[in-house]
């Protein structure tokens, strides 16, 4: 039986780490916005994949800005985003007070305690009830820690999602030529040469 033949194959995949992660959490929070039972960790899940996206992004354009990024890289989040933004002239008027920026800090710190997770007691203070219908339904509530609040409902993941992009989209822009589209996925390239019999 005669050998097929061979054939030398080549690959290469350039990866936007990101540009995944920020795919991700649109994935996770359209689920928990469609199934409402066990959303609140869908939630959980977009807020951490859009922090690790953001600070992704940080890392992606970090090496375009600078030749030490290795250096830089052991600086935080909010550290990476003032140098880089410095260095591009990115400015945002509202400051730390307002959105976006605001939420940004927001989502650091939200992630910062997911990231050094502790236990903790809630004893929330005593209140005067009275005995009706509602009674029931208000001793049925459980204490929530600040980051329990926050992923309830879908409205801190879609204002993390709308504040970052928007950071985001304006350090994109100030960024030197060439660059991919913004949320773009990279792009692979392959070949196969038949090898001599």
């Amino acid at each position: 039986m005669k050998k097929p033949p061979k054939a030398v194959v080549v690959k290469e995949r350039t990866v936007h780490t990101y540009s995944e992660l920020w795919h991700a959490s649109d994935c996770v929070l359209e689920r928990g916005v469609e199934e409402p039972k066990g959303s609140t960790w869908q939630f959980l899940s977009s807020v951490i994949l859009t922090a690790f996206s953001f600070e992704a992004y940080l890392n992606h354009v970090g090496p375009v800005v600078f030749e030490c990024w290795p250096e830089l890289e052991r600086l935080s989040p909010w550290g990476k985003l003032e140098l880089i933004c410095e260095t591009l002239k990115v400015d945002f008027p509202e400051g730390q007070g307002k959105r976006p920026l605001q939420t940004v800090i927001k989502l650091l710190s939200f992630r910062n305690t997911m990231a050094h997770g502790r236990s903790q007691e809630l004893r929330p203070k005593q209140v005067l009830r009275d005995i009706n219908d509602g009674l029931d339904n208000f001793l049925g509530e459980i204490p929530l820690t600040d980051w329990e609040r926050l992923i309830k409902d879908s409205t801190f993941v879609n204002q993390v999602r709308e504040d970052v992009k928007a950071v985001l989209e304006k350090i994109h822009s100030a960024r030197p030529e060439p660059k991919e589209l913004l949320f773009s996925f990279g792009h692979g390239v392959h070949s196969a040469e038949l090898t001599q019999p």
